[in-house]
């Protein structure tokens, strides 16, 4: 008979299903694969599936500690399947350089504690790498809430956006307090990639100096979003350049994850904290024409920058099809 299903996981075995049993439980056409010793007839098994499956999840147990040749293995057998790797929050976030190398852009962290439960972010996840859609900053907030929207005309506008943002999250007590100061920690660091870092020459060199005063470029175009729904903050910054390769955002972050606090020269140091900063990180890129960046975090998420993150890196052509 064949199979129908478009979602595959592996765990390491029973106990780790039974672990992500409740995350994936309204995960349609879902196929469950225990390896429980045998990975090679677990291939076997996804492989019956391989001409429907859009995305096959690993579970951090498995890859890429304990079998580090599993990701190639999987996309020699499903080359047309996104991976995406989901880790408890309760554990050492797994190492990214394994992810950088066999080319794996997704990591969903099971949230335990913040303010939206671990089956609400991974369906979410699911369905939007299923459905090969962006993420959109609305999908986190509740629904009906408003997102302000400004377009920058200079570098003069930074600040009046950045307490723009501070005003929507109006409010007493000390949880208040650190949403704003991780806000405008994130908006600066947005705002200052998009003003710097994006706009790159014919030959790829940067056109400006980090702190230099200047105008939008014609045709040029920054938009900074966000949304505040009284207990989820979202933020996006878009930019028409495109120039951010989505291979490079995850070497940006491994590299940066390997120095740690003892280096400061890493490149891509600022992606990395605002990665560091998110309880989730997005990056959706159109080669050439628009890169957006953002993601979102809870008033109540308590989560410090140490803390495991997730992450997802896409890329998409203006107008792609699902």
């Amino acid at each position: 008979m064949q199979r129908t299903q478009t979602v595959a996981m592996l765990y390491l075995d029973e106990s780790d299903r039974e672990f992500w049993a409740p995350s994936l439980k309204e995960v349609p056409g879902l196929l469950s694969i225990a390896v429980d010793g045998d990975l090679t007839h677990a291939l076997e098994q996804l492989g019956g599936a391989v001409a429907n499956l859009r995305l096959v999840i690993l579970s951090s147990r498995l890859y890429p500690v304990q079998h580090p040749e599993l990701a190639r293995r999987i996309r020699s057998a499903c080359p047309q399947s996104e991976l995406l790797l989901v880790s408890a929050s309760g554990v050492s976030s797994p190492p990214l350089m394994p992810l950088y190398a066999d080319n794996v852009r997704h990591l969903a962290i099971n949230p335990t504690g913040s303010g939206r439960s671990d089956r609400e972010e991974l369906s979410a996840a699911v369905e939007m790498l299923v459905a090969r859609r962006p993420w959109e900053i609305s999908s986190c907030l509740k629904q009906g809430t408003s997102i302000h929207s400004f377009q920058l005309h200079s570098t003069e506008d930074k600040e009046a956006l950045i307490g723009a943002l501070e005003a929507v999250l109006a409010g007493e007590g000390e949880e208040y307090e650190l949403l704003r100061q991780k806000g405008a920690l994130l908006a600066d660091e947005l705002l200052e990639n998009a003003l710097y870092d994006a706009p790159r020459g014919a030959h790829g060199g940067k056109l400006f100096k980090k702190g230099e005063q200047r105008a939008m470029l014609p045709g040029e175009r920054i938009v900074f979003s966000f949304g505040f729904d009284g207990g989820t903050l979202a933020l996006q910054l878009t930019d028409n350049w495109g120039s951010l390769e989505p291979d490079l955002v995850i070497e940006f972050l491994a590299r940066n994850q390997e120095a740690g606090s003892k280096s400061d020269d890493e490149g891509g140091r600022g992606l990395f904290i605002i990665w560091r900063f998110l309880d989730q990180f997005h990056v959706n890129v159109h080669p050439g024409q628009e890169t957006a960046v953002g993601g979102h975090l809870q008033l109540s998420s308590g989560l410090n920058p140490e803390a495991p993150r997730g992450f997802h890196i896409t890329e998409h052509q203006i107008g792609e099809a699902a």
